[in-house]
């Protein structure tokens, strides 16, 4: 179901009255939560008592958050701008959607321990061990759950908490939550929407389930015909490739794009070919084209245009190679000049959760 359909339980909060009345219709639950990657269960979870006041507050206080995603759109609407989740890069403004599947293994199964640590909750454990809160919202028969990714606030070294009890400061004896504020994301069914990227990424140790999408990528790619050349290096350039800051960029990279890659590859050497064939002579003309192309120039140490191999080498830096297989090499149609995108952002208009 669209996150903006009527129906939606995200649409229903956000358009729900803060009267008491209005906000005796929906239940709220509060945890707080740990992960632990060593154990059977990766969460285990506490849930707290809270007062009468605390939870008329919170309830204003998450359906004030709720109404804070919605934007303009261009018809002067108010609604819920959605995005797909993106490894790359986050866009301002808008709810990055990830729809869980069997191709999301990792996060999937991690979101369904959480869901099982809210349902089977463990008084044994401290706060001060805990890693985030999560508020379950229920309206009617169905859920949603919300992270805020934040600690319990506790007395350390120099400085320490204190409260006024009859007038006397007296040193506090227990952590301190900080509760409210803005929504890191939230969970309805099998859809995560996350409104900061790094805490959703954190809750659930995004970054195994980018690894093994980077390694996937990696295995497809090197197993493709230009990669078994006496220059290719495979091991070399795999082991070039794990390095955090390459990982998000691999894992991006779509299986049909690696389809056109393999079924395009030799086109493109073809093409290479051609254009360094048509360099201008005279210095300054080929300073100029040498410009126009400059995205696409480094190619030239990488690939061997004879024997449409790919060519690496140990002291060689793998970026030109994964912009040009990640299909991010791409051609200004103002300028006719090719230059290196950042990102491609596939379109969410019609979400379902």
């Amino acid at each position: 179901m669209n996150i903006n359909a009527p129906d939606h339980p995200v649409y229903r909060l956000a358009a729900m009255e803060t009267t008491a009345e209005a906000l005796e219709q929906m239940g709220l639950s509060f945890f707080t939560v740990r992960k632990q990657k060593e154990a059977d269960h990766y969460y285990r979870a506490r849930e707290s008592a809270i007062s009468a006041d605390v939870q008329n507050w919170l309830k204003k206080q998450v359906v004030y958050a709720f109404r804070s995603f919605r934007q303009e759109n261009s018809r002067e609407e108010s609604e819920f701008m959605v995005s797909d989740y993106n490894f790359e890069v986050q866009k301002n403004d808008t709810l990055a959607m990830l729809e869980l599947d069997s191709s999301e293994g990792t996060v999937a199964e991690r979101k369904e321990g959480l869901i099982f640590a809210l349902e089977h909750p463990d008084s044994g454990l401290e706060d001060s061990s805990t890693h985030f809160q999560m508020i379950q919202i229920q309206l009617e028969d169905e859920n949603i759950y919300c992270c805020f990714y934040r600690k319990p606030k506790r007395s350390i070294g120099k400085k320490k908490f204190a409260f006024k009890n009859s007038g006397e400061l007296q040193f506090a004896d227990s952590e301190l939550l900080e509760i409210g504020g803005p929504i890191d994301f939230f969970i309805v069914e099998d859809t995560i929407f996350i409104s900061n990227l790094r805490p959703f990424e954190y809750a659930f140790d995004y970054q195994d389930h980018i690894n093994e999408l980077r390694d996937e990528n990696l295995e497809r790619i090197t197993a493709l015909p230009f990669f078994d050349g006496e220059e290719s290096n495979r091991e070399e350039f795999e082991d070039s490739c794990r390095q955090y800051f390459y990982s998000r960029s691999l894992a991006q990279i779509q299986p049909e794009t690696i389809e056109v890659l393999q079924r395009n590859f030799e086109d493109r050497c073809e093409e290479l070919k051609l254009i360094r064939r048509k360099m201008p002579r005279q210095p300054e003309r080929a300073e100029a084209y040498r410009r126009k192309y400059r995205a696409l120039w480094e190619l030239y140490d990488f690939i061997d245009l004879d024997k449409r191999k790919i060519r690496f080498h140990k002291d060689q830096e793998p970026k030109t190679l994964i912009q040009f297989f990640s299909d991010k090499i791409v051609q200004s149609f103002l300028t006719g000049e090719y230059g290196v995108a950042v990102s491609y952002e596939n379109s969410a208009d019609e979400p379902t959760a």
